[in-house]
């Protein structure tokens, strides 16, 4: 057996270990892992303790800041101030309330709906950060919003709760609210995750690697250290070219992690190969990928048994652009990246919508995608890309790639959701840009689009998660709709949609 070394998330200093384990602990690997199958069952995902034989070790709390410890999305807000019936079009989970971990920033959702026999479960990891968080420093320009790593519930993906501070470790059944801070920087000083992180894909996977035999949440994030980076020249938002003098900044190198819990709450990170303890370095490793950034965007998907794609956005410095890129593994642990496989500036027509628009730099992601959400499609079982595109003025909004076999890309060419035009006096939350998508397939055909917002183009962070609904009977593209419209607020009391099931 090969001995894989798990440390446990690094929490705030004030939080100790209340039982008497280490808090590095191994997970034994088979000598050849396979790789992940299917997910898990949703009876796997629905159990707040998969395996009592395993639980990770609970923490206990020694102290918290002056807010309540778990709050509902209406008294967490105070970009709004509002209940969620009252709030803007779109806008479902604002900034925490003052003195919570996510104060100053929300961004990168993460949403997963599990259905059990009589009711949905939603689950969101975002991140987030107070408003002293070293990521404020300039990390937005490459990684909007990151900072810690939280989790939220919901019974109908709307209506949000959410915790002020890190979680309890509750179990039972007071496990299914604990909501908060579950993954902060790290404080071992020669990691890759030491200023900031953010969640890029959770996935609930059965495999035979991981001694439990049952299914583990597996999440794949960014994380960033305090060495200083340059971002290269005509880099978008960073300055230069007429935009100041630019600076390196602390935060900017970032590189994919991943980390393993039994309960989407309590996190364990895996300590890869990589020196830093990181998954792989992105850049350098090969012809294909010696020049690309890596800016934080993942998914990560199990095609099959030993085929999991681990899709990632990255700026690209001899295109000039961001673009995808595409890593694959047997196993979810050993990486090799294959290069690039989306760039829409690339694609034959991709400048234009129609013959009357300007083509080149006048598309929508001219500068291409800088954050994705891959995912495949239930009923054709297809993959699409929901993909935050950058134009050449740095604006922000999102569009649709759809593809057969995960390789070659066909681009819808408008954006399916933009940012919001002022109706009023004041500024809609979301009226500067809208991107770091998170796709989700419902019943009938239908798709949820959450997203982040911010006020003002180009810059700062995330500010709040938006909702675009798929219309109904709308134009399609590839048999996917291609028509999203930002949620208006209703009635607690009315029904809601069910999520589809795989």
């Amino acid at each position: 057996m090969l001995g894989l070394r798990q440390r446990a998330a690094n929490l705030p200093t004030r939080h100790q270990p209340a039982c008497p384990v280490a808090t590095t602990r191994t997970w034994h690997l088979a000598q050849r892992p396979s790789g992940p199958g299917e997910p898990a069952s949703s009876s796997h995902a629905m159990d707040p303790c998969l395996s009592p034989k395993a639980r990770p070790c609970r923490w206990r709390r020694m102290g918290h800041p002056p807010c309540l410890r778990s709050l509902s999305a209406t008294a967490a807000t105070h970009s709004t101030g509002q209940p969620p019936e009252l709030q803007p079009a779109g806008l479902v989970f604002g900034l925490g309330a003052l003195g919570s971990w996510d104060e100053a920033a929300v961004g990168a959702p993460v949403v997963r709906c599990y259905v059990g026999d009589n009711e949905q479960r939603w689950l969101m990891w975002y991140s987030g950060r107070r408003s002293d968080s070293p990521a404020t420093a300039g990390v937005d320009a490459l990684a909007p919003s990151s900072g810690s790593i939280g989790v939220a519930v919901s019974r109908d993906g709307i209506r949000w709760s959410r915790g002020c501070d890190v979680i309890e470790g509750a179990r039972g059944e007071d496990a299914a609210a604990d909501v908060g801070t579950v993954l902060s920087p790290n404080q071992d000083w020669w990691t890759f995750d030491t200023c900031h992180l953010a969640p890029g894909d959770v996935q609930v996977l059965s495999n035979s690697s991981v001694s439990s035999g049952v299914g583990v949440y597996w999440m794949f994030y960014s994380g960033g250290d305090f060495e200083p980076v340059m971002l290269p020249e005509g880099f978008p938002g960073s300055g230069g070219s007429g935009g100041g003098e630019r600076q390196p900044v602390e935060g900017l190198r970032l590189r994919p992690g991943l980390a393993m819990s039994q309960d989407g709450r309590n996190w364990a990170r895996i300590e890869a190969d990589h020196h830093t303890g990181a998954l792989f370095e992105v850049g350098g490793a090969t012809e294909k990928t010696e020049k690309l950034i890596f800016n934080g965007s993942i998914q990560v998907l199990a095609v099959g048994p030993r085929d999991m794609r681990m899709y990632y956005s990255a700026y690209d410095t001899s295109r000039r652009r961001f673009v995808v890129a595409l890593a694959t593994s047997p196993d979810g642990f050993k990486w090799i990246q294959r290069g690039v496989v989306f760039d829409p500036a690339a694609i034959a027509g991709a400048g234009a919508a129609s013959d009357d628009e300007d083509d080149g730099g006048a598309a929508f992601d001219a500068l291409g995608p800088a954050a994705l959400s891959v995912v495949r499609d239930i009923d054709n079982r297809q993959f699409l890309m929901f993909y935050e595109a950058v134009a050449t003025d740095n604006r922000r909004s999102i569009g649709l790639a759809v593809s057969k076999d995960g390789a070659s890309w066909r681009r819808y060419p408008v954006p399916v959701l933009e940012p919001e035009p002022p109706a009023g006096p004041n500024d809609p939350w979301d009226g500067g840009d809208v991107g770091s998508p998170c796709g989700v397939s419902m019943s009938a055909g239908r798709w949820r689009l959450y997203y982040g917002g911010r006020k003002h183009s180009g810059k700062g962070p995330w500010q709040g998660i938006g909702l675009a609904l798929s219309a109904e009977g709308g134009p399609t593209f590839e048999g996917v709709p291609v028509q999203y419209k930002r949620r208006v607020p209703r009635p607690a009391s009315e029904p809601q949609p069910v999520a589809s099931s795989s």
